[in-house]
């Protein structure tokens, strides 16, 4: 059976989105091993006598000098291995993983894109450093996996070889099958109540998960006298600024930032619809968390986002820094009950094709 080399900037992305890719392939015989900066420890689901575990030293910065170090690394990982397949992933080991294909020409390249960093809308400092890279990149690219539309079409145009569109990473569905009422300890232990209605965000707290517009939204309902909660669940750079804001806009009752969560099915149990105003995205998985647990999502009209998102059917698209927008959605589902219940079913309804099943059947073909 081929040997097949999954490469990662961090181990997070591993962790969060690859195991179940990994275990099928190792199941059908499959060799797979992973190389990626461990920035976190390795879920047990990878440590076994099965996988190899390479930490390289990858940098986020694309220009660092620290990625040749890595891409030596890889090259000395290959020469010892012979890998079959290289499956990239994240767009600076894509970059310097990719290069491999200099030193062994046969090598087969992979590689999902979990989102371009240039994509309408984007700085154009993001257009200067990451278009070109990814242009000539192309060329070392047998095979490019991506998850929207948007991503696809780009991809096609900058000349890689085959694209492929699948429906994200994968969720198993059947971990979301859960009774779906409202977890009263849950509840105690984050000071609500039952009938509070509760919005969930989850998202690491930076600046490309756009809190300020949820903020904002609460707020303008807070001066209506509509009184909602919401719930944070998530960690990151941005997390003190988020909360000074929430202080200077007196929401403290209102919005709770929870920090790190490892109880997201359960904070999904208590919740009345989920929230996400991101400026990017690939194809979040926190959406189709939230719609395999019959959950309506209101996000940002962005890439990604619109590809879970049916306006007005399993939930509602805002645009980018419109928290009136927002607001008048979360209001609008607020009023109105039996609306959260069709929105709600329509959202399970509509996240079935991305089951993790179905995925990993696209992506078996690749190999």
């Amino acid at each position: 059976m081929k040997k097949i080399l999954y490469v990662t900037t961090i181990s997070n992305t591993l962790n969060a989105f690859l195991i179940p890719h990994i275990n099928q392939l190792q199941r059908e015989g499959y060799t797979v091993d992973c190389a990626c900066s461990v920035v976190h420890r390795i879920k047990k689901e990878l440590i076994n006598d099965k996988t190899h575990i390479f930490n390289i030293p990858f940098a986020r910065n694309p220009l660092s000098l620290g990625n040749v170090k890595a891409l030596k690394q890889l090259i000395k990982i290959q020469q010892q291995n012979s890998y079959d397949i290289i499956h990239v992933h994240t767009p600076i080991a894509a970059t310097f993983g990719r290069l491999l294909k200099v030193r062994f020409p046969r090598l087969k390249v992979v590689y999902t894109v979990h989102g371009f960093h240039f994509y309408k809308g984007a700085s154009f400092l993001n257009w200067g450093i990451y278009y070109p890279i990814e242009k000539v990149m192309a060329r070392f690219t047998d095979v490019a996996v991506t998850m929207n539309s948007e991503d696809y079409k780009t991809a096609k145009k900058i000349g890689i070889k085959e694209v492929l569109n699948v429906n994200g990473v994968g969720i198993d569905l059947e971990n979301y099958q859960f009774k779906l009422t409202k977890n009263e300890k849950i509840l105690n232990s984050l000071g609500l109540k039952e009938e509070d209605f509760i919005l969930l965000m989850i998202a690491e707290v930076n600046k490309n998960k756009n809190h300020k517009q949820m903020i904002d939204s609460v707020y303008r309902l807070k001066e209506k006298g509509i009184d909602i909660k919401v719930i944070c669940a998530g960690e990151g750079p941005e997390l003190e600024n988020v909360k000074e804001y929430i202080k200077t806009k007196d929401l403290d009752k209102n919005i709770k930032m929870l920090g790190f969560r490892t109880d997201i099915k359960d904070l999904i149990s208590i919740c009345d619809i989920g929230l996400l105003m991101s400026y990017r995205e690939g194809l979040p998985r926190n959406i189709m968390e939230l719609m395999a647990c019959s959950k309506p999502v209101i996000a940002t009209d962005v890439r990604g986002n619109r590809d879970l998102i049916n306006e007005g059917k399993n939930g509602y698209l805002v645009p980018l820094g419109d928290d009136f927008e927002t607001a008048n959605k979360i209001e609008k589902v607020f009023n109105d009950r039996k609306l959260l219940k069709d929105l709600g079913e329509n959202a399970l309804s509509s996240i079935q094709p991305y089951d993790i099943n179905k995925v990993l059947l696209h992506l078996k073909d690749i190999y």
